[in-house]
């Protein structure tokens, strides 16, 4: 079973970007989701640019290293959201069996994957004297985006500044992109909170300072509940209200219940008149009015190509 879900995103450039995120662990179905990566990078199916396709995961050491043997050019989104292993083993906790200093060695083995066998190469030829990758080569590799953090920033240990001098000190001398990623407010039981955009400005800094590179994701459409997180608690408050409300709900609203009820009815009516509408219109009698005509029209087409054939012919001929 495919657990995926492939996130089409639209770049500056028009070209498509595919990733695995949002529903499972991708590396957790590995067989298919390599051959899904591989199908979207084959110049005869999708055809995507290297770089286009990446996988999120919450980082499965063994697994991110098969897909580095298997498909080095796949790019990787590591959600890490915590820079030590103590702090990440209760933000997540299959974090227990995956040491944090052993993810991100192979994060960066992912992202120096092409820079290895091409410095390999050169060695065997005796054209390579130092083995150790420089600076400039880890910064030139880490341009091109083949590996990268996620990190939420939420109010607390994780996003405090001693987090963020714990986090450059972990990937600083890999030149790791870092994409910090402002928390959507919801309205759940934990009052979670995101940080303040001076605060979360200062926490780049820190990271800039020890040698990563570091952005923080741009948030849209949080002022209307819709951004990353939220869509799905919207609609379970609303269905709630709809099939059980509460007398608290009321009481704390101020609003007449006799109002309430008029409102959840208008609601139920308007829900169950569009699901009607959109029944009706999927039935096999309407269906068949939209067939109908485009069997005649298809029809129509085929015969005219038919007859211009037939005419080109005989003019050739003549």
């Amino acid at each position: 079973m495919f657990v995926c879900v492939c996130d089409h995103r639209q770049t500056h450039h028009f070209s498509c970007e595919k990733v695995f995120m949002g529903m499972g662990e991708p590396l957790d179905n590995y067989a298919n989701v390599l051959e899904a990566c591989r199908s979207l990078l084959d110049r005869k199916r999708w055809n995507l640019a290297h770089g286009r396709v990446t996988v999120s995961t919450v980082g499965l050491t063994s697994q991110i290293r098969k897909l580095t043997r298997d498909l080095p050019e796949v790019s990787l989104a590591l959600s890490l959201h915590a820079p030590n292993q103590a702090m990440r083993t209760q933000i997540v906790p299959t974090a227990k069996r995956y040491p944090i200093e052993d993810l991100i060695q192979a994060l960066d083995d992912h992202m120096t994957a092409y820079l290895k066998k091409r410095r390999d190469r050169l060695a065997q030829q005796g054209r390579l004297k130092n083995s150790e990758f420089t600076i400039e080569e880890r910064i030139q590799e880490s341009s091109r985006r083949r590996a990268m953090i996620e990190y939420v920033m939420l109010t607390g240990p994780s996003s405090s500044f001693e987090a963020a001098h714990q986090l450059g000190k972990l990937c600083g001398k890999s030149k790791l992109l870092i994409n910090l990623i402002p928390y959507n407010a919801t309205d759940v039981k934990d009052k979670l909170q995101c940080p303040s955009r001076e605060h979360m400005e200062e926490f780049k800094r820190i990271l800039i300072s020890y040698g990563a590179f570091c952005t923080i994701r741009k948030t849209m459409g949080a002022d209307i509940d819709s951004a990353c997180g939220q869509l799905i608690t919207v609609k379970d408050k609303e269905e709630a209200m709809v099939v059980n409300p509460t007398v608290r709900d009321i009481e704390e609203s101020g609003t007449p219940r006799d109002l309430i009820d008029g409102s959840i009815k208008k609601r139920s009516v308007a829900r169950r008149s569009m699901s009607k509408q959109r029944s009706d219109v999927t039935s096999p009698k309407n269906l068949e009015s939209f067939i109908r005509p485009l069997k005649i029209a298809t029809s129509l087409a085929a015969t005219s190509f038919v007859v211009c054939t037939v005419i080109f012919l005989r003019q050739r001929r003549r």
